[in-house]
């Protein structure tokens, strides 16, 4: 596929976001904007010039990622995971998830993700956010997981049954900021020395202190549910 020049896609984002007026663009607006890039089919190297990649950030992509299946609720006609425009979209089945290829220990990890409203009609869908993933791959690995469902969003919790945690969860923080299906929630993930905290939107909702687990592969969820996810970056922080 041949593709538009960079200077000319990057122009008509920014008329995209900023219109005619010199107004800062509104929520709304750098949405709308996402969602008529998202259809072009993008060089990798202007990917994050459409996204915001703090100083110090890695944007991931899915070649950054290998993928685990688990067996199929019904046969599967399509692939389970796709990139365009910058946005990694999952179909839900199989159950399984994306790992990554590199291992971390601190770091923080932020992203968008969203439950797209053309998928199955469902009021509490679900995916996740997997850390510190060891062992052999199964559904599910050991692993700490950040809820991505959309009742539990960005709580914490132990995905084996032989770790257990103690965490702080704030559930009226949650439902204040919490976004409803069919928008991008932001999701925020600081790992120090073993201990999560997750931020939601740009509020904290949990916190848990240090288990034996403290690396490993980060992951994302393929849980029954169509879920997309844009702008994944992570950042190293001092050990």
């Amino acid at each position: 596929m041949k593709y538009l020049p960079t200077f000319l896609i990057l122009s008509s984002v920014a008329f995209l976001i900023n219109g005619c007026s010199g107004d800062s663009p509104t929520e709304k607006q750098k949405e709308e904007a996402a969602k008529d890039v998202s259809a072009i089919d993008l060089p990798e190297k202007t990917l994050e010039s459409l996204f915001e990649v703090e100083k110090g950030y890695t944007l991931l992509t899915l070649k950054d990622f290998k993928e685990f299946q688990g067996k199929a609720v019904k046969s599967v006609e399509e692939p389970t995971w796709t990139e365009k425009g910058g946005v990694i979209s999952c179909t839900g089945n199989p159950k399984g998830y994306l790992y990554s290829i590199k291992s971390y220990s601190n770091f923080s990890v932020r992203l968008e993700y969203r439950f797209p409203e053309t998928g199955q009609k469902n009021d509490n869908p679900n995916t996740g956010f997997l850390f510190y993933i060891t062992g052999e791959n199964r559904i599910w690995p050991q692993c700490l997981e950040v809820q991505g469902k959309f009742a539990e969003m960005a709580h914490i919790k132990s995905n084996s049954k032989e770790i257990t945690l103690e965490v702080t969860d704030n559930q009226e923080a949650r439902e204040m900021v919490r976004r409803p299906v069919g928008e991008w929630n932001s999701i925020e993930v600081i790992s120090k020395d073993g201990a999560l905290t997750s931020v939601l939107n740009g509020t904290p909702i949990a916190s848990c202190k240090p288990s034996e687990l403290k690396a490993g592969y980060f992951g994302i969820q393929s849980e029954g549910d169509a879920v997309e996810f844009r702008n994944i970056r992570i950042q190293k922080l001092t050990d």
